[in-house]
């Protein structure tokens, strides 16, 4: 090691107060610089002053008894530090985890550069559908993994099953859309395009909400 990491070797080892500490590394280094400036090498005053660990066990037993008491303080001030330094450190991921856990919003469309109210036509083309019983259409509409898992049987079910509960059943003709409004929401890196749109029957008002990934494809359909 050289004279600076040394010095460090000792200093870490020392039991005192904080400034007695300083005060030894500065009398420590001025002594270096002294026998290098008379000439020896710093293998030469190594080898001399002797192991660190020695150095500062030496100094340490000559300390009185109110230097001990303050440097076990020092080195235990020193070890809430660094726990707290912890605590932060701790806090900010989990605050970084919880910010990336928790849905962030933005408006609908924004990642998929539509207007909001392409989105909701969007919605409305798959309401259009339902009603149609175009499941078919509905499901190619559906990304890729989700048409390996469910069949358009298996889909006009589920969405024949809802209808027949949802609303009393009988809902009637289509009358009308009522207000509609979307989102779009990323969580985890993934982005959906939430939307949520009423529509008016003859005999029940229903409102769905349908959700499609970040290429527009749909994800979701659910009534209430």
């Amino acid at each position: 090691m050289n004279e600076k990491a040394y010095a460090k070797a000792v200093a870490k080892r020392l039991a005192c107060s904080k400034a007695r500490r300083e005060e030894f590394v500065r009398d420590l280094e001025s002594d270096i610089a002294a026998s290098l400036a008379e000439g020896e090498t710093w293998e030469q005053v190594e080898a001399r002053m002797g192991d660190p660990r020695e150095v500062a066990h030496e100094f340490n037993e000559g300390l009185s008894e109110g230097e001990l008491a303050a440097g076990r303080k020092r080195k235990r001030n020193k070890v809430i530090g660094v726990a707290a330094v912890a605590v932060v450190v701790v806090a900010a991921v989990l605050v970084a985890a919880a910010w990336w856990t928790m849905p962030k919003s933005a408006p609908a469309g924004q990642s998929a550069g539509l207007a909001e109210q392409e989105v909701l036509a969007r919605a409305q083309e798959v309401i259009a559908l339902a009603d149609e019983r175009d499941y078919g259409a509905l499901v190619a509409m559906a990304p890729e993994s989700l048409r390996q898992t469910m069949t358009v049987q298996q889909f006009a079910d589920a969405v024949d099953g809802a209808r027949a509960t949802v609303g009393g059943g009988d809902w009637g003709s289509f009358v009308s859309f009522g207000n509609a409004y979307g989102v779009e929401l990323s969580q985890k890196g993934v982005t959906q395009e939430y939307t949520e749109t009423v529509v008016v029957y003859e005999n029940a008002v229903i409102t769905y909400t349908i959700t499609f990934d970040e290429n527009m494809r749909l994800t979701n359909l659910f009534m209430k």
